[in-house]
């Protein structure tokens, strides 16, 4: 398959090898241009040797046919993937794998690596500073800026439209609705 381009919008007649006449017509881009593509090796070279060919229009080398592009990555050899050591598909709780101090660390033979594994149970500074667990009545309090940080926490969380919370009413209505309150607005 080859692709043939043009700057313009093409049409031509070209003379094939059996001495019939063809008429080429370029399908048009959105962008500007027009483009024709043909795997018959008859119209291949018969457009190659129009006096405009190259001027006009041009073969697009950069083009890659559809089959090409489209094959399956190769996959790995077995032999390969025997020889890799396999993960334990088993989660090891956090609580049960102590984290090495300095001294374990300092201690462990020449060639074993330490890792510290950390307490994911631990919030993150950001969702300190962003979400706080204190009210009564079960609501969960968000720390925002201003009414846009809240319009995007509402949109980003529970898919709430900006376009249905426009005044600090409505977003502090949405809010309540989703068991939240907004502090800041």
């Amino acid at each position: 398959m080859k692709k043939y381009i043009a700057k313009t919008n093409v049409s031509i007649n070209v003379v094939l090898p059996t001495g019939a006449n063809r008429h080429i017509a370029f399908s048009a881009l959105t962008g500007g241009g027009s483009v024709f593509y043909t795997d018959d090796p008859d119209i291949q070279k018969a457009m190659e040797c129009h006096y405009k060919f190259g001027t006009l229009f041009r073969v697009d080398h950069k083009y890659i046919p559809e089959k090409q592009r489209n094959k399956p990555a190769p996959k790995p050899k077995p032999e390969i993937a025997a020889e890799q050591p396999t993960v334990s598909a088993a989660p090891i709780p956090v609580s049960e794998t102590p984290t090495p101090t300095v001294e374990e660390a300092e201690d462990a033979p020449a060639g074993e690596a330490t890792v510290a594994v950390p307490d994911s149970e631990q919030p993150t500074a950001e969702a300190e500073d962003n979400e706080t667990e204190a009210e009564d009545n079960g609501l969960k309090t968000i720390v925002v800026s201003d009414p846009d940080a809240a319009k995007a926490y509402l949109a980003e969380h529970f898919g709430i439209s900006r376009t249905k919370i426009k005044s600090v009413k409505a977003i502090k209505e949405a809010a309540a609705a989703n068991g939240i309150v907004f502090e800041g607005i």
